[in-house]
């Protein structure tokens, strides 16, 4: 197989979302925890037939209902039926990051020389290079964009 098809195989891969959810019936016990998990100011989407989605910052969550900023505006918790959070996407930058770092080190010790191009020393020590490299791109990139991640259901 090919470097390139690898690496962007291994890129689709990792753009996977983590858990797949099934919409089930609703389960107050864990929309509760779900809730209580979140953080004053924390940003939030959440879903309801209602309203539909809408996203903001968490003002305050008293058990039966969420205050979402801007507006702000109240939405009964028991017409909620998904919620995300957001966050940042450093874990897999780092991972793309370093693997098409790595990549294209491996490419550059295998042309890198007239009379060392192809040896382990090379390929090994450009590709660790490459890698280092690309993770640290990756993380600085993969942190500045958001990720929504389902808490519930």
């Amino acid at each position: 197989m090919h470097p390139f098809t690898l690496t962007a195989l291994l890129v689709l891969v990792s753009l996977l979302p983590d858990r797949v959810h099934p919409q089930s019936p609703s389960n107050p016990g864990a929309r509760q925890a779900a809730f209580e998990s979140l953080r004053d100011s924390q940003w939030v989407r959440l879903s309801s037939p209602e309203l539909g989605r809408r996203a903001g910052r968490m003002l305050q969550y008293t058990g039966a209902e969420v205050v979402l900023s801007p507006e702000p505006l109240r939405i009964p918790a028991t017409t909620i039926d998904t919620m995300w959070t957001r966050g940042r996407s450093t874990k897999a930058g780092a991972i793309v990051g370093a693997l098409l770092g790595a990549g294209l080190g491996v490419l550059a010790g295998n042309t890198f020389g007239e009379e060392n191009a192809g040896s382990a020393k090379n390929i090994v020590g450009l590709g660790g290079l490459g890698a280092l490299a690309g993770g640290l791109v990756g993380v600085v990139i993969g942190t500045a964009i958001p990720r929504w991640q389902r808490r519930y259901p």
